[in-house]
């Protein structure tokens, strides 16, 4: 598979993957804009006004009916954060081109629609339905609150915020409960339409059709654009620990919930080779069923319902979630530090790091068979100007060795640690009691 790439107009470029290897096409426009607590909100709320209607389709019945005509294709709009910056995203999957038995352009249709929700939405005195905004807002709010229900998430999500409690942009849960709540059709009406002058604008296609029929369909649908003056992306950056800070809540629940938060200093605009060596630190302590912490601390010392790490390559944070009993919190904690240890002391076999490497080489080639990974995955380097394919990555991780890895474990820095500790008595705990 091959990228190709091509300059709409001076604000808006796309990006394209010719093939037949899928029986569904994909097309993506991406706006993106830094991310500040206001943006937060807006997009939140946008990402629901905007499905609908649309000056052609103004409810959404009439929408979703054009969109089953173009056989049955669908559009979802998402906000997706990357790194510093947050987008709104509108996906759209639809039939292949030489799957249309009518001689129908299925693609063209499918952009037109895009068109209608991104740039001409239902508006009523120049501005959305106020009675649809009460709507989303209420809904966007009643979503956030529903966070607390999983408690899983919910500990990932206090974790997050607790890591960059010094920031008052950061968008946690309270702070957008209260924008939610600020904002009303003219604020939401000009939020739009600022979203439209500044963001930066990405289209993405992935399908049978060549860059240049792509191309003339969005500039007969899109130009011109309402573009003024986009503002610069941030740059990933390796966010500095903010000291060692640990809380917690009770929760009326069985099973306890652990988020450990760890800094690595090292992100996506750091040396390549640090890149990779710290995906492969991740992936040895645990990303993986071969990992430490999966083997060790969930295995072998039944510490852990479920216990896995993730590594935040735009921020350079790394982080652990883990389901325990709550008795068990310290030790947890203990033990997961001691799996990190490990590693920055060297402790690795070649069985394990054989393991990691396998294992890391297998998702990338798992983008292959996904139009939206594959998307996700140039996408986003083309944001931020990476020039990478995903043969690129592969042969990046086969260069890394052991010593690259424990270097920059002996530089993570334990930062922050989050527990929901349940005060319910769960099965196990009343079997120990007996």
């Amino acid at each position: 598979m091959t990228l190709t790439k091509k300059k709409i107009s001076n604000t808006l470029h796309l990006s394209c993957i010719q093939t037949d290897q899928f029986k569904t096409g994909v097309l993506t426009v991406t706006l993106t804009l830094p991310k500040t607590l206001q943006t937060s909100a807006d997009l939140m709320l946008l990402s629901g006004i905007l499905r609908r209607g649309t000056e052609c389709y103004p409810t959404m019945a009439l929408l979703n009916r054009r969109l089953d005509d173009l056989y049955a294709s669908c559009v979802e709009i998402r906000t997706g954060k990357l790194g510093r910056n947050l987008s709104l995203v509108f996906s759209a999957e639809m039939l292949d081109e030489r799957y249309a038995m009518d001689g129908m352009s299925i693609t063209e249709g499918v952009i037109e629609v895009l068109s209608q929700m991104i740039l001409h939405p239902r508006l009523q005195n120049d501005a959305f339905d106020p009675a649809l905004v009460k709507q989303e807002i209420r809904f966007t709010q009643d979503a956030l609150r529903s966070e607390i229900n999983n408690t899983r998430l919910y500990a990932a999500t206090r974790l997050a915020e607790l890591m960059h409690r010094n920031d008052p942009e950061y968008p946690t849960v309270n702070l957008l409960q209260e924008r939610l709540a600020s904002i009303d059709e003219k604020a939401l009406t000009a939020a739009y339409q600022n979203l439209l002058k500044h963001a930066v604008w990405q289209a993405f296609y992935i399908g049978t059709l060549p860059i240049d029929s792509v191309a003339s369909l969005l500039e007969k649908y899109f130009l011109p654009l309402p573009i003024k003056a986009p503002k610069a992306l941030l740059l990933p950056m390796a966010e500095p620990s903010l000291g060692e800070y640990k809380s917690s809540e009770k929760m009326p629940v069985s099973q306890g919930k652990l988020s450990l938060g760890f800094r690595t200093g090292v992100c996506a605009s750091s040396d390549k080779n640090d890149i990779y060596a710290a995906m492969m630190l991740n992936e040895l302590f645990g990303a993986s069923p071969a990992s430490k912490l999966f083997l060790n601390v969930r295995e072998k010392m039944s510490l852990c319902y479920y216990c896995s790490s993730a590594y935040h390559r735009f921020s350079g944070i790394l982080t652990v979630n883990c389901g325990i009993e709550s008795k068990n919190r310290t030790l947890a904690e203990e033990a997961i530090l001691a799996q990190l240890k490990e590693i920055a002391d060297g402790k690795i076999s070649d069985v394990e790091f054989h393991a990691a490497r396998k294992s890391l080489e297998n998702s990338y080639r798992q983008i292959y068979d996904n139009p939206f990974e594959l998307q996700a995955f140039y996408g986003t380097r083309e944001l931020f100007g990476i020039s990478e394919t995903i043969e690129d990555c592969r042969q990046a991780l086969l260069q890394v060795t052991a010593d690259q890895v424990v270097a920059i474990a002996k530089n993570v820095v334990f930062d922050t640690a989050f527990f929901v500790e349940g005060t319910l008595i769960s099965d196990r705990e009343e079997e120990d009691n007996e």
